[in-house]
């Protein structure tokens, strides 16, 4: 019987809101909607892309929801690492963890 630990990189062990938030206002930019706050981008991550992009959307522009994410996840694949970072403690726990798990 094999053991392991298995941990949910993104906002769990990893800060990543600001690059979500910084990918997410470049792709409503690039098609002239209003950016979203990091509090509003913060609302609206948890459930994957497409309803991020969504709720980021004004509502009356709904449609155009394909046409930004498509300016989003090679924006996000290119930037996802400008800012994100370990929560503070993270590489901290995850040392104790190597160091004691047989």
């Amino acid at each position: 019987m094999k053991n392991g630990i298995l941990f949910d990189l993104d906002g769990t062990l990893l800060d990543t809101l600001q690059d979500l938030a910084n990918s997410v206002n470049h792709a409503l930019r690039t098609h002239g909607y209003p950016e979203r706050t990091l509090d509003e981008v913060r609302r609206f991550i948890g459930n994957g892309a497409e309803y991020q992009i969504r709720l980021s959307l004004p509502n009356d522009h709904k449609e155009d929801l394909q046409k930004v994410l498509a300016v989003y996840k090679p924006y996000y694949t290119g930037h996802c690492q400008n800012k994100t970072r370990p929560y503070e403690g993270i590489p901290e726990v995850l040392e104790a963890i190597r160091a004691n798990y047989p």
